[in-house]
């Protein structure tokens, strides 16, 4: 596996849990990697992996761009810090 992808899915299981800082199970956090990992290559790729808010503005930044279901996973993570 590239060092990049294992980086980005690395990555991603931090994010899920830190990014947003709400309590997630591990079947979300699953769905998060799942559904955002191509969109965090494709326009947040050139952030480090201990880059939590940066993370977290690109993802805000390229909302509109983000697939459904990263978006949906996104908002899934902020209905529940609310809650």
């Amino acid at each position: 596996m590239p060092i990049r992808l294992v980086t980005t899915v690395l990555f991603l299981s931090t994010a899920a849990t830190s990014v947003w800082a709400a309590p997630i199970s591990a079947d979300e956090k699953a769905a998060f990697q799942q559904q955002c990992m191509g969109d965090f290559t494709t326009f947040c790729g050139d952030l480090t992996p201990e880059d939590g808010p940066g993370t977290q503005a690109c993802f805000e930044k390229n909302m509109a761009k983000l697939s459904t279901g990263c978006r949906e996973a996104i908002q899934s993570f902020k209905q529940a810090k609310r809650g």
